[in-house]
């Protein structure tokens, strides 16, 4: 009997849930199709470039949206089974609001499971590749990526630091580059050089048209010019500056990857570590809503499905917007970045806790 229970209601959330899902995403999509679309018509882009668009955005619109979904589907399951009256059988027959709100918080943790999968495969990739259509193909930006940089500096090593006044990813090249090279603290090596190039075949940068200053031997520095010098610069270019940090289009193991290489060469890392949090905080997202919209019903206690579409709808965009809120905070060191993360879904967890005890449902 009580799987029976169990298995009825859950089935209740499904429904709804495909229904918001598909709903919430087309409104998203049709949002972001309507504020580019001028660009496609002035690019002259054919039809099927903008089907890829649509389809390569989809996967993302979708992890955004399951949380909504989620809150929408208890909205309508709860509201339901109280228009029917099958809550108050419920309670006559014996059981606790809770068993009966039981089976939707399971469904709410398969679809975080769910949302969690999607977005640590698919959605980044065809993030990145709808981002590459409309950058490179429709606006015609071949550098949005960020892969040409002037004047940086970074570490290519232990006690290696490398200076460029034009870093050039694409070509793999440097312009106007010196390289300082200390010993126990103390600069023992400079080369100045016109350019430098990485050759993928000996894994080494090569420095061309330039001076080496030896600060390591007794009395005044020694200058030697040189044509080309192979350096014992080992580092790939992928890894001395990265790409422009694209939230939708990584996957915690690439923030991962990505903040060992900023910690190795020193650099702020941030808002890559808030975006870690973020990313493991994304699924909790939805047993909070669950827990929020049985609150609502609960504390309501009508069930009116239009009035419940449009407060899924506000009530999870400013859900999402406390989350983009918490996440900037965290990227300016504001909050740690934990608390960044997890914030938002353990503060709506406790406030739906609060209402369901002022609903005596819990």
């Amino acid at each position: 009997m009580k799987k029976i229970f169990f298995r009825y209601i859950a089935q209740s959330f499904w429904g709804p849930f495909g229904f918001g899902l598909a709903v919430f995403c087309l409104l998203l999509l049709f949002g972001s199709l309507f504020d580019n679309l001028n660009f496609f018509m002035k690019s002259g882009a054919g039809a099927a470039t903008f089907l890829r668009y649509v389809v390569y955005q989809a996967p993302y619109f979708m992890v955004k949206m399951t949380p909504i979904a989620t809150l929408l589907a208890v909205l309508f399951s709860l509201g339901g089974m109280m228009a029917r009256g099958e809550w108050k059988a419920g309670l006559a027959g014996g059981w606790r609001p809770l068993d009966m709100i039981r089976p939707l918080l399971a469904c709410a943790c398969v679809a975080g499971a769910g949302q969690f999968v999607l977005q640590e495969t698919v959605a980044p990739d065809l993030f990145m590749r709808s981002n590459y259509l409309f950058e490179s193909k429709v606006r015609g930006r071949e550098d949005w990526k960020r892969l040409v940089k002037q004047d940086v500096t970074f570490a290519a090593g232990k006690e290696a630091f490398v200076t460029a006044h034009l870093f050039d990813g694409h070509r793999k090249v440097m312009e106007q580059v010196i390289l300082d090279i200390y010993k126990e603290g103390r600069l023992s090596l400079e080369i100045n050089a016109r350019s430098a190039e990485w050759q993928p075949a000996a894994k080494r940068w090569v420095f061309l048209n330039g001076v080496m200053i030896n600060y390591s031997g007794a009395g005044r520095p020694s200058e030697k010019p040189f044509a080309s010098y192979q350096s014992a610069v080992s580092v790939p270019p992928d890894n001395l500056v990265l790409e422009k940090l694209v939230p939708e289009g990584v996957s915690i193991l690439d923030v991962l990857r990505r903040l060992r290489l900023l910690r190795a060469v020193g650099a702020p890392h941030a808002a890559e570590r808030t975006l870690l949090w973020v990313k493991l905080a994304a699924p909790l997202a939805n047993p909070a809503m669950a827990l929020i919209g049985a609150a609502m019903v609960l504390l309501a206690k009508k069930n009116n499905r239009f009035f419940s579409f449009g407060l899924a709808l506000g009530f999870g965009f400013f859900f999402w917007a406390v989350i983009i809120m918490g996440q900037e905070a965290g990227n300016a060191e504001l909050i740690p970045a934990a608390a960044a993360g997890l914030a938002p879904a353990f503060t709506f967890a406790l406030l739906s806790l609060w209402g369901l005890r002022k609903a005596r449902a819990i």
